[in-house]
């Protein structure tokens, strides 16, 4: 049995109250606190693919950390205390938005931020951290052709490759909308495989084509998220992932 290791998805640290998928650098101190405190191990996305295809072991406490997007302030504000809590963590990109401002998220009153360029990205890198694939334009997969799809696989791993001078092994599926078809062409392309969301993911195996994530929000607790990274992580995707299937049932 191939032992369930939570993945946290983070997107901006920031402060910026009212915006759910912003957590605030005080609040990131405190969770990375927490891990540090309990005895957790961040470990990357290629040790949990080793685990899994090659039975090699891992922490009796791993945890991965992600950050979607590669926003600006996951460099000036996440890095420092990564590094000053020993951990790692992999940031997935957009490639044509890279070093661009946030012009997508059209929100009132959400103050504009850059992503991170591609020499803060190099920076990333150095630090000892990891970047994956998170396509071109960001778009639901699963609505474009298999040509459209190979399009945005290839070029941004291209693109993160020769930009980055390393290996990019795990892609970020946008809104994390996937299916066979474009799980296949990832194998295809040369991936390892592909971080999700609740949509597609198995709770009984670990899948690296469909691997479930942890969201983490700014309204949680710590002790909501201490609850996120034990054992309990699976029952809480569980739940979350049965209210996402009735919600529409409810409000239609």
């Amino acid at each position: 049995m191939i032992k369930p290791v939570p993945i946290l998805m983070y997107h901006r640290i920031n402060n910026i109250p009212g915006d759910r998928i912003t957590v605030p650098p005080q609040m990131l101190a405190a969770q990375l606190g927490y891990l540090k405190q309990k005895g957790y191990t961040t470990i990357s996305l290629m040790d949990l693919y080793a685990h899994v295809t090659q039975g090699k072991p891992v922490p009796s406490r791993s945890v991965i950390l992600t950050f979607d997007d590669s926003y600006e302030d996951n460099l000036l504000y996440a890095l420092p205390l990564l590094q000053q809590y020993g951990m790692r963590a992999t940031v997935f990109p957009i490639t044509g938005w890279i070093g661009k401002y946030n012009d997508w998220e059209d929100y009132p009153g959400k103050p504009r931020c850059r992503t991170m360029s591609w020499e803060q990205l190099k920076l990333w890198c150095q630090a000892g951290m990891e970047v994956g694939c998170h396509t071109v334009n960001h778009p639901h997969l699963t609505a474009l052709s298999a040509s459209e799809i190979e399009t945005e696989l290839t070029i941004s791993k291209t693109m993160l490759e020769e930009r980055l001078g390393r290996t990019i092994d795990f892609l970020c599926y946008p809104y994390g909308s996937f299916d066979n078809r474009v799980k296949e062409i990832g194998k295809r392309i040369g991936f390892k495989g592909a971080v999700a969301i609740f949509e597609g993911t198995a709770f009984l195996r670990t899948d690296l084509w469909a691997l479930r994530r942890v969201p983490i929000s700014q309204r949680q607790s710590l002790k909501e998220f201490a609850l996120k990274v034990s054992p309990a992580h699976v029952l809480i995707l569980a739940s979350r992932k049965l209210e996402r299937k009735l919600k529409p049932r409810r409000t239609g």
